[in-house]
């Protein structure tokens, strides 16, 4: 049986790991699912998923995949978003392997991630699963200076940013307020799925004097609350809380 030999790895630039004498060569190929809404994201079009290989779970330090030696797959999601997302899922779709090398000769069987991974806006994090190069016990010359293609495939979820504005109307039976909360669409997304969902309390000073107004949809981006009649003419303070994670909370004040 002829051995491999131990080589020194050659860091990649993105998600190919280029190994001198033994190579497998890891290329990222996101997936591009059926359009979805984009409070849920996928890979490939709301965020993207590249990886690397390591010799360590706790930190990305670049290692050779060896026949029988434990590996580890670093997932690194990159988001493109203004505003920070949470990934759920990542995993490795589909296999395709080189000629010769078939994919049973890669255990890739713990590579799901499933959680909550925290990206920040316009940022990168990563996380680590096993991975390995089986022993075969016969000689693996085949694999040598190959290539295998990665399909990945995952899920994220975003709360998009939100805007308050408090506006009055006056009439004979007093000062009625207005809250308008917009959504606004994150730079280079497509635009917002809904308008903002929850409840506004309006507040004059540390007195509240409507609390929990449901809001009603207006446009594709904004949603109101009303407040009043009241006789006089105040500062008021109102306070959106969103009911379904989809936004972020916001408040205005107005007279």
């Amino acid at each position: 049986m002829k051995h491999l030999r131990r080589t020194k790895a050659v860091v990649p630039s993105a998600v190919a790991l280029v190994i001198a004498a033994l190579v497998f060569v890891f290329v990222s190929i996101a997936t591009v699912p059926a359009k979805t809404p984009k409070f849920v994201l996928t890979s490939g079009a709301g965020f993207d998923i590249t990886s690397t290989i390591s010799s360590s779970p706790t930190t990305e330090t670049p290692a050779l995949l060896y026949p029988g030696a434990q590996r580890y797959l670093w997932y690194t999601a990159q988001n493109p978003m203004t505003v920070p997302i949470t990934v759920t899922s990542m995993s490795i779709a589909s296999v395709t392997p080189p000629a010769g090398c078939p994919t049973s000769n890669l255990d890739y069987s713990s590579t799901t991630f499933s959680g909550s991974l925290v990206v920040p806006a316009s940022g990168t994090n990563s996380v680590s699963v096993p991975i390995s190069l089986i022993d075969t016990g016969t000689n693996q010359d085949s694999c040598e200076n190959t290539t295998f293609n990665f399909t990945y495939a995952g899920t994220a979820t975003y709360s998009e940013d939100t805007t308050t504005v408090v506006t009055s109307s006056q009439n004979q039976s007093g000062v009625t307020y207005t809250a308008t909360v917009t959504a606004r669409a994150s730079a280079g997304q497509d635009p917002v799925p809904s308008s903002p969902t929850g409840t506004v309390t309006f507040n004059d000073g540390a007195t509240a004097l409507c609390t929990a107004v449901p809001l009603s949809s207006t446009g594709t981006t904004t949603s109101i609350a009303t407040c009043g009649p009241f006789t006089g003419d105040d500062t008021i303070t109102a306070v959106y809380t969103n009911t379904d994670g989809n936004f972020s909370d916001s408040s205005g004040t107005g007279s």
